[in-house]
């Protein structure tokens, strides 16, 4: 399933035969006009979709690949300002949690995006109430969170604040308490991802406009993120000094296994191309190899984003809104090959996809 990053809403079922190696679209289905989603994810049960959709919150069910019914939107929450029709404000991420009490936690982005939204779920995984609009600061920029292995603790990029803040969550309610923020390595940097390898030992942060993936090491007291002076490139060396301000990274995520890590950088021009790289991992999550930096087909627009199969490391999605499109890779023997691709020219096409079998 994949999303737009503007309207009017939809949802796209794309089917991936791999056996045939082809794509194709299965339904497009229409949700709210003015709530496009520009990332979406499952419940913990790959039951309900949850997703940031401009001024609100959005949930659905998904009774099948084809019957997706919206639930309902919620508006977002914390500064006054940020659900308003006259700010730029817009949810940005939603990260669905995988323990009880399954609360669903959003980022707002832009402007009066110094809050961050908990909402609690109704029975069948719908999002229920706003019970907690936790405070950051009042330049926050959050673009991606994750939990650690036990979900005690939740880890958040701020791009704005050029920081990355450790929350610890209530195991009943789901609710946060603050327990530190660190600055990212360089005053530029502007951490935009978040990833956490499943021993709990490593944090990997995707740095947008430095363009690289920092290695922090969890501190078991304190549970905060701790830089371990390792730093890795996203795009090819020297490319950031020849082409100033021309790349951005976007995401990075761990394969099924937990032994490799993807990440990749957007062009902030369609004549030039995006870059995908993969990193090797020891058993307890430090990087022991970057495989490879592989030029990506387009800029990746807004989009860019990999998404591996959540049940084997053979298959990765990655999409991107330059020219609206989904391809589908083939990881094999720490190589990465394009086996399918599926153009879709809808307005926005191309936020990340959802894997649901």
């Amino acid at each position: 399933m994949i999303g737009t990053w503007t309207p009017p809403g939809a949802i796209y079922t794309v089917v991936f035969d791999d056996e045939a190696r082809t794509l194709r679209l299965l339904k497009k289905t229409s949700i709210p006009e003015d709530e496009p989603i520009s990332w979406m994810t499952f419940d913990h049960a790959r039951k309900n979709i949850y997703g940031a959709a401009m001024k609100k919150w959005s949930s659905f069910s998904v009774k099948n690949p084809t019957e997706i019914v919206h639930h309902v939107s919620q508006p977002i929450g914390g500064h006054p300002s940020a659900s308003s029709s006259e700010t730029n404000t817009r949810a940005i991420f939603v990260l669905a949690a995988q323990k009880p009490p399954y609360n669903v936690y959003g980022n707002p982005f832009y402007k009066f995006a110094g809050y961050g939204n908990v909402f609690s779920t109704d029975r069948n995984g719908g999002i229920d109430s706003n019970i907690q609009n936790y405070e950051y600061a009042p330049n926050t920029g959050i673009h991606g969170m994750v939990f650690d292995p036990s979900e005690t603790y939740l880890y958040s990029a701020d791009m704005g604040a050029n920081r990355i803040w450790t929350h610890q969550k209530d195991a009943e309610t789901g609710k946060l308490t603050l327990v530190g923020s660190v600055e990212a390595p360089q005053p530029g940097d502007h951490p935009r991802w978040v990833e956490m390898h499943s021993s709990g030992k490593y944090l990997y942060a995707l740095m947008e406009a430095g363009n690289t993936l920092s290695v922090y090491a969890i501190d078991e007291s304190t549970h905060m993120p701790v830089y371990t002076q390792i730093t890795y490139p996203l795009i090819p060396p020297g490319l950031a000094e020849f082409t100033p301000k021309m790349y951005r990274a976007d995401v990075v995520t761990l394969t099924s296994s937990k032994k490799y890590l993807f990440a990749t950088s957007r062009a902030n021009s369609f004549g030039l191309q995006g870059y995908i790289s993969c990193f090797r991992l020891t058993p307890t999550g430090s990087i022991e190899r970057q495989l490879f930096i592989q030029p990506t087909p387009t800029s990746g627009g807004h989009s860019n984003a990999v998404s591996p199969c959540p049940w084997s490391d053979e298959w990765l999605a990655l999409t991107d809104d330059q020219v609206g499109g989904v391809e589908i890779y083939r990881f094999h023997e720490e190589y990465l090959a394009r086996v399918a691709r599926l153009d879709i020219k809808d307005p926005g096409f191309g936020m990340n996809a959802i894997w649901y079998d």
